[in-house]
């Protein structure tokens, strides 16, 4: 088994997709279908599933897995805590996707976060028995700030079971402790690869058991940041 940094994430995503021509869409399908899967194993009952989505890839990773988790079945609803104002990209495209399947969704400005709209979360959190947290991956490096914060609190007092798509929210990717506020999940569905981080034996308490999943990475590149790893 390797690891990888933030900045091999972003790397080997980058040459997947300019070097071997994998577009970026195809590999964020595979990394929801993954996680929707291991929800589906994890979860067999099929009981209520919410998932939060941030403003990024790791909030367009939660709407291929409400997508999937849909079209199998399974009650989903989607908070998205982002603005209105997304930029183009796979995220948009995949929220896009879920909009036209009619799939529940509420969404909330980050610099905006009233009362009424926590009142509002709060009563739609409450009929959930999984949640999915898909707010920020690897790329973050500071603290979660409002609203964030105050999500992960809700979060991590619910009791209950938390998957963290790729890496818990607030956790950072190369050291392995918190930034600040940080999602303590259950389960972690990591990409690729374990991260940096993960060596950490005191992430284990933010990460819960990590799965790895496989996106479509092309192996002949994967291998290459393995032996880098084993060098």
């Amino acid at each position: 088994m390797f690891t990888l940094t933030r900045d091999e994430v972003r790397e080997l995503d980058r040459r997947a997709i300019e070097g071997f021509g994998v577009p970026g869409v195809v590999l964020m399908e595979n990394a929801g279908r993954g996680c929707a899967e291991l929800v589906m194993r994890l979860n067999p009952e099929r009981r209520p599933v919410v998932i939060l989505c941030g403003p990024g890839n790791n909030g367009g990773d939660g709407f291929v897995i409400a997508r999937h988790l849909d079209n199998h079945g399974w009650p989903v609803s989607v908070h998205v805590i982002a603005k209105h104002n997304r930029q183009a990209g796979d995220a948009d495209i995949n929220f896009d996707l879920l909009f036209a399947c009619g799939i529940e969704f509420v969404q909330y400005r980050p610099d905006y976060f009233e009362q009424s709209h926590r009142d509002l979360f709060l009563r739609h959190y409450a009929r959930a028995e999984w949640v999915v947290d898909a707010l920020f991956g690897t790329g973050l490096s500071k603290p979660l700030g409002p609203p964030y914060d105050w999500l992960t609190e809700i979060v991590n007092n619910s009791g209950k079971p938390i998957l963290a798509v790729d890496i818990p929210s607030g956790l950072d990717c190369d050291t392995g402790e918190p930034l600040g506020p940080c999602v303590r999940a259950t389960h972690t569905a990591t990409f690729v690869a374990p991260k940096r981080g993960f060596l950490n034996p005191t992430s284990r308490e933010w990460t819960g058991e990590v799965h790895v999943i496989d996106i479509g990475a092309p192996r002949v590149l994967v291998d290459e940041y393995r032996k880098r790893a084993n060098t």
